[in-house]
């Protein structure tokens, strides 16, 4: 409804600014005396008015661009100035064009030229456009700017619940208890390996403090920490994980909420029978902008998972990214699709 609504202030504005100009300027060339009949001037009228929606149709595009673009990239903010100021030229360029065009239908000589204060009456016609054409990007940049505190308030909550679901993943007593009892039983029957087990717990440890205050993480910072936390798991449960990585290095520097690789490898060994006779494979690639996680699905008899964790990941991408992951069950493969975020 509100598009709807701007897209008629916009029209209304814009022929607004066609019939101004086209009083002031027309007047000046003396078309008025050329033109006698009343068709003929509401069609001049009209020319007027639908040059001036396409130029402000495509200044509007412009000004939409440049928020999605530049808006928050403080590095571009030279670049957006010298945008509008093309804009605003395009504009005097247009009164100008119109002025020439009415003078050489009336045959005026000299069209070119502006004598007896013509000058000051394009300037005179340009500088109100400027005004009115201000008072309208000032405004469509408040809205943009409620929109981002809107956009930043609610992924501020999303983040913070993200947080705390990691924090309760990762933290929980479930999961320390089982790693205390495997580091135990490591340095009784293994100490040089409970030394590796004890160094990695440490490091998934310090990755998911370091990462609770950031919104994104590169695809590299997630390997890393995968690597670690595979470990773990495959000192409890034995050597039946498998992890296949298809990951270019130039992908590595690509944005994702942090802890997506942790949430999607727990989902699959959460849910699934994983032993030394039932062994996963975990498969992690990259299709274009997208992160893929697939594997075979072995379900556990009378698991039940209400999908929270893989809920609160989407909304996560979707505020960030503006795309929510895919997931998909077929053909007893379970397939996560994860958009990359842009810097």
């Amino acid at each position: 409804m509100n598009t709807r609504l701007n897209s008629f202030l916009y029209v209304g504005l814009f022929s607004g600014l066609g019939v101004f100009s086209f009083l002031l300027l027309i007047n000046y060339s003396g078309f008025p005396l050329l033109l006698t009949e009343a068709s003929s001037l509401i069609g001049v009228c009209l020319f007027f008015i639908l040059t001036f929606n396409i130029l402000g149709y495509f200044t509007i595009r412009i000004s939409s661009w440049l928020n999605d673009s530049y808006a928050l990239n403080t590095r571009s903010r030279l670049r957006i100035v010298f945008v509008y100021v093309v804009v605003m030229l395009m504009f005097l360029l247009l009164n100008y064009g119109l002025l020439v065009t009415a003078k050489l239908l009336v045959g005026l000589a000299h069209p070119f030229t502006f004598p007896n204060g013509g000058v000051r009456l394009l300037i005179l016609v340009w500088l109100v456009e400027l005004v009115i054409l201000g008072l309208l990007l000032a405004y469509r940049a408040m809205q943009n700017m409620l929109y981002l505190q809107q956009r930043t308030s609610a992924l501020q909550k999303e983040n913070d619940t993200a947080r705390y679901m990691a924090l309760q993943n990762q933290l929980n007593p479930h999961f320390l208890f089982n790693s205390l009892n495997t580091l135990i039983a490591e340095i009784e029957y293994n100490p040089q390996n409970a030394v590796s087990f004890t160094k990695n717990l440490s490091d998934v440890y310090r990755y998911v403090l370091q990462c609770q205050d950031r919104l994104l993480v590169t695809m590299g910072e997630e390997l890393e920490f995968l690597n670690s936390y595979l470990f773990l798991h495959e000192v409890r449960l034995g050597n039946c994980i498998t992890c296949n990585l298809i990951v270019a290095d130039d992908c590595k520097e690509r944005l994702l909420p942090p802890l997506t690789l942790q949430l999607l490898v727990e989902n699959v060994i959460k849910h699934n029978s994983i032993s030394a006779s039932r062994p996963m494979e975990i498969n992690i690639e990259v299709e274009r902008d997208t992160l893929v996680v697939r594997n075979l699905i072995k379900p556990k008899i009378g698991d039940s998972s209400p999908g929270v964790g893989l809920q609160n990941l989407s909304n996560r991408c979707e505020l960030i990214t503006g795309k929510s992951i895919e997931v998909c069950d077929k053909f007893g493969v379970f397939t996560v699709k994860i958009p990359f975020a842009n810097e």
